[in-house]
């Protein structure tokens, strides 16, 4: 996990995960037996 995000209106914490494709994070929740809420990709823009 790259970084961790907090929506506080909706009470959800957003983890930032940085991998080259959805199955490696996919593969990886389920190796920890973990159900993620939702998997999107996103485009990250800085300064």
């Amino acid at each position: 996990m790259e970084k961790a995000y907090i929506d506080e209106k909706n009470g959800q914490a957003i983890c930032y995960w940085n991998a080259p494709d959805r199955k490696m994070v996919e593969d990886l929740f389920a190796k920890a037996k973990v159900a993620p809420e939702s998997i999107r990709e996103v485009v990250e823009y800085s300064k």
